[in-house]
């Protein structure tokens, strides 16, 4: 177990090792694959092209089988429509001449007989016998047989009898042992071929012809379809009985089923398949049914198998002393790379590959070099901007005591004016001073309402009443249920100071501002108007354009009116912000928030009135 835990880890350790092995898996995989295609393929094409010669060389077959037929045909036909046969078996049933005996008129009248057919001695050797009885089967009328040959009559014929068709006048084909004395067994399988003798004008049958025919007759036909491994050859006549089987030697052999189409089909026989075609000859509807083994043909096959997969184990040998040969130059770029990025992991950020190529590992090798300049310099970054926030937080611990430092100093001289001077109205601006001080200290993500806002803008708007006097005329109206929307800290105080900064520098005389909110369905409106001076439309354009919402130093934003609009963009998006109009006496500064309920605070009172506050 734990030598095959080395084998796996060295093995997931080394890509060469993997590189061979997948190359391994694929290579074995396609072999087979393309073995077993081309296995099948040829075993096809085999099939297809043995089916097509052999079942050529099973027509031609059956033409000359057909022939022969024909001649069995014609030799009939002879006997048959012979009307001197007939004649001379009609006179063999007549009484015969005055002084005339019956034996001398039988024997004149067979050797007459034995002259007309003694053609048929000469048509082939392959007629055993031939026989011309009676109805009631006796061979009385002619006999022409082989010595070998023991028949007796009418046995004999009334075997042939019952395979007969009374209204037929076809040959009638049967395959029967014959007795015979030249065989060790004492019988010979041999074909008989039989045929009514009818008249020529009444039509009726007076006798039968009876052919004994040697199986080498049709056998002599089937030496080409015999050649090779066969499964035999079978001859059917057309009523589907086996007139004659050829086997090869050894073999028990099967006969096919007749019934089939003519063309070719495979049969599954004792393990083996064959291929048999049928052919048919069409004059007389004999069939002939020949196979043939396709052992070989799977062997040829099996070989093609073999030899792909023999070829698949010399490509893996080939491909793993190849990879072995040629990785070791083609990876060593891999290597290099693997052992930078072990220093990199180790903390030498320093680490640099060199170029040597300009391929994939180039690509590769500058993506590294990059990345690893790209953390040394982030980390440098991140070093210096940790520093500065250390130094920022430090400034900002600072500016924080500076405010409350003036807040606790503010309150002590407000006790000291209305304690010793009893100065009612210098203490309420030291108030009101104490008070803008103590909210802007909050921190930036403390809640806030409107009703907190406006009570800011009033303290700013009692410290400006001190300095303008009567001149400066103020009104602020804000509904009741309007009060408890929630908005940013110190949104409106910037847009109200910008007014008193610059809209009302260097104007003596009545000054107005006006502070109006409002609500249009799920929004909130907040207006500040002003007869100042007025505002440029190159202005509008510069204040409410974003690029211009950090000073040229980029160092920290302005206050006023841009430091509101990217406010309330960053917290409520481009559907919100400001509205700046030019007036033909002042300008109209228009804010648009949601409108948002508090929750958890008891919602106090709203007021209309105009200024000055007191």
């Amino acid at each position: 177990m734990m030598k095959h835990k080395h084998v796996l880890q060295y093995i997931n350790q080394h890509f060469k090792v993997k590189l061979i092995l997948s190359l391994s898996v694929i290579i074995t995989i396609c072999s087979l694959v393309t073995g077993y295609m081309s296995y099948r393929m040829n075993l096809n094409l085999f099939e297809s092209e043995i089916s097509k010669q052999y079942l050529k060389t099973s027509e031609q077959t059956i033409e000359q089988i057909g022939s022969k037929i024909q001649d069995i045909y014609r030799i009939t036909d002879f006997v048959v429509f012979n009307t001197h046969v007939e004649r001379t078996v009609e006179n063999m049933h007549a009484d015969p001449q005055p002084g005339e005996s019956v034996a001398y008129r039988n024997f004149m009248l067979e050797r007459n007989l034995e002259n007309v057919l003694l053609p048929l001695k000469n048509e082939t050797t392959h007629i055993r016998a031939v026989y011309i009885a009676d109805l009631q089967g006796y061979n009385m009328y002619y006999s022409q047989a082989n010595p070998s040959i023991q028949l007796q009559f009418p046995e004999f014929y009334e075997r042939v009898k019952k395979g007969m068709d009374h209204s037929s006048a076809e040959i009638v084909w049967q395959r029967m042992n014959i007795s015979d004395l030249y065989e060790a067994s004492g019988e010979k399988r041999s074909l008989v071929a039989s045929r009514w003798l009818k008249s020529t004008e009444q039509q009726t049958v007076y006798g039968m012809l009876i052919l004994i025919i040697d199986e080498q007759y049709f056998g002599s036909s089937l030496d080409r379809l015999m050649a090779g491994q066969t499964a035999g050859a079978y001859i059917y006549d057309k009523y589907d009985r086996l007139l004659f089987s050829r086997e090869p030697e050894g073999s028990p052999g099967f006969e096919p089923a007749p019934g089939k189409r003519p063309g070719s089909f495979i049969e599954h026989r004792e393990g083996n398949d064959y291929l048999f075609v049928k052919s048919v000859y069409e004059p007389r509807s004999f069939k002939l049914i020949s196979g043939i083994s396709l052992a070989d043909i799977k062997a040829k096959g099996r070989t093609v198998y073999h030899f792909a997969l023999a070829f698949g184990l010399v490509s893996i040998v080939l491909m793993a002393v190849s990879v072995s040969f040629f990785s070791g130059k083609m990876l060593k770029p891999l290597h290099v790379l693997v052992r930078a990025m072990q220093r990199v992991r180790e903390g030498s950020l320093r680490t640099a590959i060199p170029r040597t190529s300009n391929d994939e590992f180039a690509f590769l090798t500058d993506s590294f070099n990059q990345m690893a300049a790209d953390i040394q310099s982030l980390i440098q970054e991140v070093y210096v901007s940790k520093l500065s926030e250390q130094e920022a937080e430090l400034k900002a611990l600072q500016a924080q005591l500076n405010p409350h430092f003036l807040h606790n100093a503010l309150n002590s001289i407000y006790w000291k004016i209305m304690l010793l001077y009893d100065d009612e109205e210098t203490a309420a601006l030291v108030t009101s001073l104490s008070e803008l001080l103590r909210y802007s200290l909050a921190p930036v993500s403390t809640p806030s309402t409107l009703r907190d806002e406006l009570a800011q803008i009033r303290n700013y708007i009692r410290i400006q009443e001190a300095r303008h006097g009567d001149e400066l005329q103020v009104s602020i109206e804000a509904p009741k249920e309007l009060m408890g929307c929630r908005m940013q800290r110190l949104l409106l105080q910037p847009l109200v100071e910008n007014v008193f900064v610059h809209a009302f520098m260097d104007q003596t005389a009545s000054k107005r501002l006006a502070i109006r909110v409002s609500r249009r369905e799920a929004d909130m409106f907040v207006e500040i108007e002003d007869n100042g001076h007025g505002i440029s439309p190159d202005m509008i354009h510069r204040l409410l354009d974003d690029r211009t919402l950090y000073d040229e130093r980029g160092e920290r934003e302005r206050l006023g009116v841009r430091n509101v609009l990217r406010r309330i963009y960053l917290v409520h998006g481009e559907s919100y912000g400001l509205e700046i109009q030019r007036l033909p006496e002042g300008t109209l500064v228009r804010v648009k928030l949601p409108y948002e309920e508090e929750t958890g605070r008891l919602e106090e009172g709203g007021q209309q009135y105009a200024h000055p506050v007191s």
